[in-house]
């Protein structure tokens, strides 16, 4: 059985869902079928799911199946989902792969059409999982021309190709993450997984599930991320916020290298490179919020990754390097012409990190690229803020530059924070991975701008 191939039905018809899973575990798929949207959806959101079958019309259920199509890529866009249907015509064909369907087939179902379009969609699944991850790391390298920058550069080749623990230790947005790519892909593990177990969200219950799989008593099985990342690296992100029951659990699984499935009885041996990430250090962990034992058993090697405040000499190179990614990105025709629209950005003291200074470089160029604007200049940026904000306070008496630091600071966020909920919908998980900020910081700033 292809344990990694993990496929959900969702169809009103018991028959259909019984015929489509039996034919896909002959084939050696694993699946699960619901016969309603809602348990279909609360499937998708608790277990980890490559592909999605979904039938257009549903009776008895909340959503039809376009708009469970739509709730199913809020959760996750890059899962493809093929629509089925018993009343389908060319113009039904179109409109699911316009409203994102990977592919779309006629009731009654040909068994060899399904498996070879069912193949085919995960074969583009895991070509396009592969190629983002390498994208994300690939696409713009670690500058460091400051002290500070080279001594982590300096650092990481030391550790990079051994399959030693390493704890990068730093503030939100320095670049933990990136970094942690950059170890698993010019290390001895770059041709198999790498994963990121964030554990931000104490209060998710189904954390257990994602990170173990799930066996149920018909021999159905959920994989979980350690399946996953078998053989590969596991980025253990925010780990001071790991739970007691799971730090118990890491610890059984360093000592043994195997690990079970929830409801399993069969263990699954392991070979994992672990990497973890938090903005407190080793020993701030070892005094608060880690046991001393599983420290001790992942024996990490650490980094302390510097502020941006910590990389002058960095700073106009990260700048151009930001703006080019953005123009790539959104295939935007923008010249930027004047020179001093690199140090202006780079000077920007209200600005700490260096996703901020990302999310804060690809805000102005978006902006600008609303009005077909072809050139960038730091007075264009400078009106830009002073517009924004006065617009914002509706209060022609506002101005940018005439707030001090902390209320443009504040005023600044509060509307950029309430752009981008109306931009995603008021979807935080999409949000908070755009902005780069971890849920449980942004729900606390949201909260502390009292913004509902």
């Amino acid at each position: 059985m292809r344990d990694n191939e993990k496929i959900l039905i969702i169809d009103d018809e018991i028959d259909i869902c019984q015929q489509l899973s039996g034919l896909l575990n002959d084939r050696g798929f694993s699946s699960k079928y619901f016969t309603s949207t809602e348990e279909g959806i609360d499937a998708f959101k608790q277990y980890s799911f490559c592909l999605v079958i979904l039938d257009i019309w549903l009776n008895n259920s909340k959503f039809d199946g376009f708009q469970a199509l739509e709730k199913i890529k809020e959760l996750n866009e890059t899962v493809p989902v093929i629509m089925i249907s018993g009343h389908g015509n060319i113009e039904t064909a179109v409109n699911s792969i316009k409203k994102g369907a990977y592919d779309f087939i006629e009731k009654p179902l040909d068994g060899d059409i399904l498996i070879f379009k069912v193949t085919k969609a995960l074969e583009n699944y895991y070509l396009k999982n592969k190629i983002n991850n390498i994208v994300k790391y690939k696409d713009h390298n670690y500058i460091a021309k400051s002290d500070s920058a080279k001594h982590v550069l300096s650092a990481l080749k030391k550790i990079t190709n051994t399959d030693s623990s390493v704890f990068l230790f730093g503030s939100h947005g320095s670049g933990k993450e990136f970094l942690a790519r950059k170890i698993h892909f010019e290390s001895n593990r770059k041709n198999r997984n790498f994963r990121v177990m964030d554990f931000s969200n104490s209060e998710n219950f189904n954390l257990e599930n994602q990170l173990f799989g799930n066996e149920e008593k018909n021999n159905q099985k959920a994989i979980g991320i350690l399946d996953e990342v078998n053989g590969g690296t596991l980025l253990l992100k925010n780990i001071d916020k790991m739970s007691s029951k799971i730090q118990g659990k890491f610890l059984r699984i360093l000592e043994d290298k195997k690990f079970y499935r929830i409801g399993g009885l069969a263990s699954k041996k392991i070979n994992l490179r672990f990497l973890g990430s938090s903005t407190l250090s080793i020993n701030e962990l070892r005094r608060k919020v880690l046991r001393e034992d599983l420290l001790n058993k992942i024996n990490f090697f650490e980094i302390n990754i510097p502020n941006l405040n910590q990389r002058g000499e960095d700073l106009n190179d990260l700048v151009t390097e930001f703006i080019k990614e953005t123009l790539l990105f959104y295939k935007m025709n923008i010249e930027i012409i004047s020179f001093d629209i690199v140090p202006f950005f780079s000077n920007l003291s209200c600005i700490t990190n260096a996703a901020q200074l990302k999310k804060f470089i690809e805000w102005s160029i978006f902006m600008f690229s609303q009005d077909n604007t072809k050139q960038i200049t730091k007075e264009s940026v400078v009106n830009l803020l002073k517009g924004f904000l006065k617009n914002y306070n509706n209060n022609e008496n506002d101005s940018f530059l005439n707030f001090n630091l902390k209320d443009a600071r504040e005023t600044f966020e509060k509307k950029y924070l309430s752009y981008n909920l109306n931009k995603f919908n008021n979807n935080i998980s999409k949000m908070s991975e755009s902005i780069g900020m971890e849920r449980t910081a942004l729900y606390r700033k949201l909260k502390s701008l009292d913004i509902k």
